[in-house]
């Protein structure tokens, strides 16, 4: 299976807010998630929902609000559907011009029980946050941050393969090396990694000297040979190992200790094809008061126009958020433990510390082949697969 990785120009701007000042936002992040309903290049879909199967959630406990509490599973929750992944879109077209305004498709809107990062194109967060961040230098507020690099998205497709985790560290890991800070996002439907826009050629010289060259037919960035894209077993493993070394020495000289929230439980999950919009204005419903937002959420959309999820895998909690299973792809048993790290005591501009973590999970644990990200401004996010709970501990308790 090969990977691909297409290069969107559009320039996103990345916003941080401390949690307890999310409230100073949230009509800001209304305007943003209704100007995405209403955006008339939403492509509309004439498939139906009537045959898909709810799951009845029976058995399942009530996700707590606070990040200690626990969630036991549901013994008698029914599968859906796993078959419905979208369809692969064609890649987006090269533009020629790199301030193009068809950007406004992506926005990507985490939050984590202390922060909330917001991603959108530079146009729309000058449009819809500039007022409030203006507020907030005012007011002195120092937790919330308008980083001052712009980014640009690489979105990797790793497609029928087992083994994505992997082949995402694989096209990171150069990068990394050659201290280029990186965002990590995982969809349901692909990875995405943001990248510094003023180091784009500097991206893709790395990506063309890895055995990437540009396709005029996909209009990607694909691998030249055969299905591994980087380098060998070999280089790849002493590359990760320096990579893991730099990480783990910066997370002690910092006293950082990634956190394992073991009774937090989650799903990455995404929206049916046709409930697009109505997933976006579920979520401006959640997003609208700081009441009704889980501690963990995130709603991604990506340039082909899916709608990605992290939802609490609790039914009952997912059906009060109006995300009951007959709304959303997946299987309702994949379930993703987050990893917190806490960027705050490292400088902004830091690199390689999500991928090092990865690579030193993915490495040295024999069964851990699936990972998943959210990276936020000020803090990182990798959600594992809740049977690999104790490998990871262990892991972590030995470095």
């Amino acid at each position: 299976m090969s990977t691909q990785v297409h290069l969107n120009p559009t320039m996103l701007s990345i916003l941080s807010i401390s949690r307890d000042k999310y409230w100073i936002f949230i009509s800001s992040i209304l305007q943003l998630l209704y100007h995405s309903v209403d955006n008339s290049n939403f492509q509309k879909s004439s498939i139906g929902d009537e045959d898909d199967d709810d799951d009845d959630g029976n058995g399942l406990d009530e996700y707590s609000s606070n990040t200690s509490a626990s969630d036991s599973d549901g013994l008698n929750t029914k599968l859906v559907d796993n078959s419905s992944k979208l369809p692969p879109s064609p890649p987006l077209e090269e533009p020629i011009e790199e301030d193009t305004e068809t950007e406004d498709y992506f926005f990507h809107i985490a939050l984590t029980p202390v922060e909330c990062t917001i991603i959108c194109s530079q146009k729309l967060m000058k449009q819809y946050f500039q007022q409030p961040i203006e507020i907030c230098k005012q007011l002195n507020y120092h937790d919330v941050q308008l980083l001052p690099e712009k980014y640009l998205c690489l979105s990797v497709d790793c497609d029928g393969s087992s083994d994505n985790s992997l082949r995402i560290l694989e096209l990171t890991k150069p990068l990394s090396e050659n201290n280029i800070s990186l965002f990590f996002i995982s969809s349901h439907f692909n990875d995405i990694v943001l990248i510094p826009y003023d180091l784009k050629q500097k991206v893709i010289n790395i990506l063309t000297k890895n055995s990437f060259e540009f396709s005029d037919v996909s209009n990607s960035y694909i691998p030249t040979f055969g299905a591994s894209p980087i380098a060998t077993e070999f280089d790849f493993e002493q590359g990760s190992k320096k990579l893991e070394e730099r990480t783990f020495e910066s997370f002690k000289q910092s006293q950082i200790h990634p956190m394992i929230n073991n009774k937090v439980k989650l799903l990455l999950t995404g929206s049916r094809q046709g409930e697009v919009n109505n997933a976006i204005i579920k979520s401006a419903r959640i997003l609208s008061s700081t009441e009704t937002i889980p501690n963990y959420f995130a709603i991604t959309r990506t340039y082909y126009n899916e709608v990605s999820l992290v939802l609490p895998k609790s039914s009952k909690q997912r059906i009060r958020l109006g995300f009951d299973s007959k709304y959303i792809i997946g299987s309702t048993q994949d379930i993703i433990i987050p990893i917190t790290i806490d960027f705050s005591k490292l400088p902004l501009d830091s690199t390689g510390i999500v991928a090092g973590l990865a690579s030193k999970l993915i490495t040295a644990g024999e069964n851990v082949s699936e990972l998943y990200y959210f990276s936020m401004a000020r803090s990182g996010v990798v959600m594992i697969p809740q049977e690999n709970i104790e490998t990871i501990a262990k892991i972590l308790h030995d470095v």
